[in-house]
């Protein structure tokens, strides 16, 4: 199995006056994509992690070159820059055939434990399993959910950003169907896009927060 680190958006609504990208936004003294990072690599679950970066993050992209001359299982695929879902796409279709752990670099609460708990639970068997939370339990936490699904019943669901798809089902113009895993965790509820939720991850890592197995900043 790899990972896919996305973390070529734009990062809009998370407006910084010094021009710094999302992805090196810090949460105490370390940044985003490091945390995530940490987790990915802790996890011991992939052979290699991808980061896909994009015209839109270019620092980003340095960042991460420096980083994978340290440590070899990272490498970088910059994208054009379109949008999550054609940048994803265009990535996974290159890694032909392998199973692919999806993440975005803004979860600054996910752990190694988180990471290996969310591939037990996504069964072989489906090409595409994305992992939802309840609308509601992401917003008693105070994050604004971004993408929201609804299903059968009343309940709605939001996407938490992290998907597993196996890439040697995907077929020229075909769909996979998305199966989905709901997981009302707060390891993976805190999809930070504005400086408020950045600082409401912070004041949970301050008060014991879930972080468990994070080593510091990689560099």
């Amino acid at each position: 199995m790899i990972s896919v680190l996305m973390c070529g958006g734009k990062g809009t609504r998370m407006y910084d006056a010094t021009g710094v990208e999302k992805p090196l936004q810090k949460v105490k003294e370390s940044t985003l994509i490091e945390r995530v990072l940490h987790a990915l690599m802790s996890s011991r679950m992939f052979e290699k992690i991808v980061a896909i970066t994009s015209v839109n993050t270019p620092r980003t992209t340095s960042f991460i070159h420096d980083l994978s001359y340290t440590y070899t299982e990272i490498e970088v695929m910059e994208t054009a820059g379109h949008g999550f879902s054609r940048d994803l796409s265009a990535a996974v279709s290159c890694f032909k055939p392998a199973r692919a752990f999806i993440v975005p670099a803004d979860l600054p609460l996910l752990n190694a434990k988180t990471v290996q708990c969310i591939i037990a639970r996504c069964p072989a068997s489906r090409p595409c399993v994305s992992i939802l939370l309840e609308k509601s339990f992401v917003e008693k936490l105070g994050i604004t959910a971004s993408v929201v699904v609804r299903s059968l019943g009343r309940t709605l669901y939001c996407h938490s950003g992290i998907s597993v798809i196996d890439s040697s089902k995907l077929e020229a113009g075909f769909n996979l169907i998305e199966h989905y895993v709901v997981m009302n965790e707060i390891e993976i509820a805190f999809n930070v896009n504005t400086k408020r939720e950045l600082g409401l991850s912070e004041h949970i890592i301050d008060n014991g927060g879930p972080n468990q197995g994070y080593l510091g900043p990689l560099h």
